[in-house]
């Protein structure tokens, strides 16, 4: 795929707080917006898996303040959940995206959650990918997902992070181990840090997903769901650190949700090998088209 091929914009849009970079991809059809995960990680990640879905439709990423291509953050304060909503609503209306597709992975899917059932936004679809609607919920279902793996991989992150042992090189390894189990099974990623923003994790997550000790520690959003009136598709892997019932639960209090749980996959399933990444965008395509041709009949 190439430029010449499929039309590709790329620019910079004002937000509360300084101005993030955006990419647009494609031509025609209900556009998608990519809000990614993290927080603190860039867009780029999606770009791959998403980018062939930009021949029917356009496709738009964008960096959150802070990450990628973005301005950075320096300054704590506008490390907030409104502030965060506050820019995506911002991306939308700045560049004029009518009825949208939101796909949001992990926090990008709990941003998307919580915008809709707080703004009501007329969206065509929400796409909660892999994301959660509780924390304290999260944070203790990942742990017992911790203590079921071999070689006491809880007690070696987690236990270590409460003793302040992670000096110890096991520890890394013991991530590795958790890495492989929950997030991303089948192949590996590596991330470049210049791109990544190491202040925006410390300060909305703390340690790790299984610890969280910052100001997402008490994020909550269970008794909102059941105000969203956007169709949504709640979408999770088999081994997902987000476990089907979390997400299960999440898609029984909207009101127009489907919840699918993709099999042989964990928390990236657009990272995964193929057949698995093209199987997590064949779910997502057909979700969209469904939802259109129901709005047009």
């Amino acid at each position: 795929m190439t430029g010449s091929q499929i039309n590709v914009i790329e620019g910079e849009i004002s937000v509360p707080g300084g101005k993030v970079w955006y990419r647009r991809m494609g031509n025609g059809g209900v556009p998608l917006l990519i809000v990614h995960g993290g927080p603190g990680y860039p867009s780029d990640l999606l770009f791959e898996a998403f980018e062939p879905l930009a021949r029917e439709r356009e496709v738009i990423w964008y960096d959150q303040l802070g990450v990628g291509r973005s301005d950075a953050i320096d300054d704590v304060s506008l490390l907030t959940v409104e502030r965060f909503l506050d820019e995506l609503g911002a991306v939308v209306e700045g560049l004029g995206l009518e009825r949208p597709h939101v796909y949001g992975h992990s926090w990008g899917a709990m941003l998307g959650l919580q915008y809709a059932a707080e703004r009501a936004p007329a969206w065509t679809s929400l796409i909660c990918a892999n994301g959660l609607a509780s924390v304290p919920r999260f944070e203790k279902e990942v742990r017992e997902l911790l203590a079921g793996l071999p070689g006491d991989v809880l007690d070696r992150t987690y236990g270590r992070e409460l003793r302040g042992e992670t000096g110890d090189p096991d520890y890394w390894v013991a991530q590795g181990e958790y890495m492989r189990a929950c997030v991303l099974r089948t192949s590996s990623v590596n991330l470049d840090p210049d791109l990544m923003s190491l202040i925006t994790f410390k300060t909305l997550i703390g340690h790790a997903d299984y610890h969280v000790s910052g100001t997402l520690k008490d994020w909550d959003i269970v008794d909102k769901l059941a105000r969203i009136r956007v169709p949504t598709l709640v979408l999770g892997g088999e081994f997902d650190e987000c476990v089907p019932s979390h997400l299960a639960d999440i898609a029984a209090r909207i009101p127009d949700s489907e919840h699918v749980t993709q099999a042989g996959a964990a928390h990236m399933g657009y990272l995964e090998e193929e057949p698995l990444r093209r199987e997590y965008i064949s779910i997502i395509q057909g979700y969209m088209v469904r939802i259109e041709a129901r709005s047009q009949s």
